[in-house]
């Protein structure tokens, strides 16, 4: 194999490198998106389900 030809899939292997990591970092970010909203979700709706008595607060298990 020639040093030209050698030189090109060198390069074509860091742009793949290049792409596969872009694609990983904006896969990660919609997943950080996507959790932020579950435990926003979360926290408005635990409020609602909480009685303001302290009834159903602590539930023993192990019964």
């Amino acid at each position: 194999m020639d040093i030209g030809a050698m030189s090109m899939e060198m390069s074509l292997a860091r742009v793949k490198q290049s792409a596969g990591i872009s694609v990983a970092k904006k896969a990660m970010d919609s997943q950080e998106v996507a959790a932020e909203g579950l435990l926003k979700m979360v926290e408005t709706a635990l409020p609602q389900q909480v009685q303001g008595d302290g009834i159903g607060q602590v539930v023993d298990t192990r019964a």
